[in-house]
C-alpha cells in the first residue's frame, strides 16, 4: 500500500512544477506584450 502513495505524491510534485512554470511563462509572455504595446504607441 505504500507503493501508490508515493507514486501519487511523485505525481503530484511534477504538475506543481509544471504549473509553476507555465505561469510565470504567462508572465513573461504578458510582460513582453505589454513592451511591444508601449514600443507600438512610440513608433506611431
Amino acid at each position: 500500500m505504500a507503493d501508490p502513495n508515493k507514486q501519487t505524491d511523485g505525481k503530484e510534485a511534477k504538475p506543481s512544477r509544471l504549473d509553476e512554470a507555465r505561469r510565470m511563462i504567462e508572465e513573461y509572455v504578458a510582460d513582453l506584450r505589454e513592451i511591444i504595446k508601449r514600443l507600438r504607441r512610440k513608433l506611431n
